[in-house]
């Protein structure tokens, strides 16, 4: 009987190390699941960023050529697409929680945690 019981004993914890190993490879690969998301989606990201920096460089000289030649002046066309610029670069910075770090939370927590999607900072 006490034989018995030491097999059974023996046998749950092989069967319980089983368990645990079997929990840490998934859980190994849900955590490269996500992280392989993450990477690919940041490539994608910065990928498409480099190629329309160059989109809109070029069609930024474009316009300042352009005003440059309709305002027939050397440089205020320059100065008209830098002032443009300023002005969307204030107006981004007085929105970044908006338009950046709230996206940015919520897209990790839908990521790394998708029960809790509906995540909403109050601050």
């Amino acid at each position: 009987m006490k034989e018995k019981l030491s097999e059974e004993v023996n046998e749950v914890k092989d069967d319980l190390e089983d368990y645990i190993n079997a929990r840490l490879d998934m859980t190994k690969l849900h955590a490269a699941e996500n992280l392989s998301r993450f990477v690919s989606g940041m490539v994608v990201k910065v990928a498409l960023s480099y190629l329309f920096f160059f989109v809109l460089l070029f069609a930024s000289l474009a316009m300042a050529f352009w005003l440059n030649h309709i305002l027939e002046n050397d440089s205020i066309g320059f100065l008209l697409v830098a002032s443009f610029y300023m002005l969307i670069a204030i107006i981004f910075y007085l929105l970044r929680k908006s338009l950046i770090q709230r996206p940015i939370i919520q897209s990790f927590i839908q990521l790394f945690f998708p029960k809790f999607v509906d995540y909403d900072e109050s601050k």
